[in-house]
């Protein structure tokens, strides 16, 4: 046998024996990696939804279209003391368990109508918990920032200009008396 096709046999395998469980993405599992919060496959789902809930698709893209809730869970997982992202994880099962107390499925599975009442009940703060509460303003507060800070929204909706702006040099001034 010759030693550079050896060499290069054993080269291929160890590559593809470093690229293979990369490859391979567990069902029950979150698709971002993160560092301080455990995250479900379910859970991310319903992060999904919830977000698309607060800004949904219309003639604009939705928050699932700037994957807002995967901005949503990394600053939640970066920025916030342990505390807040305890409050955020334990606020997330009472979302959870809210919604099938009240509507007998997942947030995810509910219909518009129903994700739209459970959503007013908690802002009208409805017997509301406090770590509940604390989840649903995190994730609407995020939301809103992923969108006001997306590509779309800075060059289609409110054009964004680089300091310091447009330069009038010969701008016409009217003289008051």
């Amino acid at each position: 046998m010759n030693r550079r096709t050896v060499i290069r046999n054993v080269l291929f395998f160890s590559a593809g024996a470093v690229l293979v469980p990369s490859c391979v993405h567990e069902e029950g599992k979150s698709t971002i990696p993160l560092k301080n919060i455990s995250l479900s496959g379910d859970q991310e789902k319903l992060m999904e939804s919830l977000t698309e809930t607060i800004i949904p698709k219309t003639s604009t893209p939705g928050a699932n279209d700037l994957s807002a809730h995967l901005f949503v869970l990394m600053m939640v997982d970066e920025c916030q003391p342990k505390d807040n992202q305890q409050k955020f994880m334990k606020g997330m099962s009472q979302f959870e368990a809210l919604a099938k107390k009240q509507t007998g499925n997942n947030f995810a599975e509910c219909t518009a109508v129903q994700k739209a009442t459970m959503l007013g009940d908690i802002e009208n703060k409805k017997d509301t918990p406090e770590e509940l509460a604390a989840f649903y303003n995190i994730t609407k507060r995020l939301t809103i920032q992923s969108f006001t800070s997306s590509q779309y929204f800075l060059t289609k909706i409110q054009v964004y200009e680089m300091a310091p702006g447009r330069y009038h040099g010969c701008v016409p001034v009217k003289a008051t008396s």
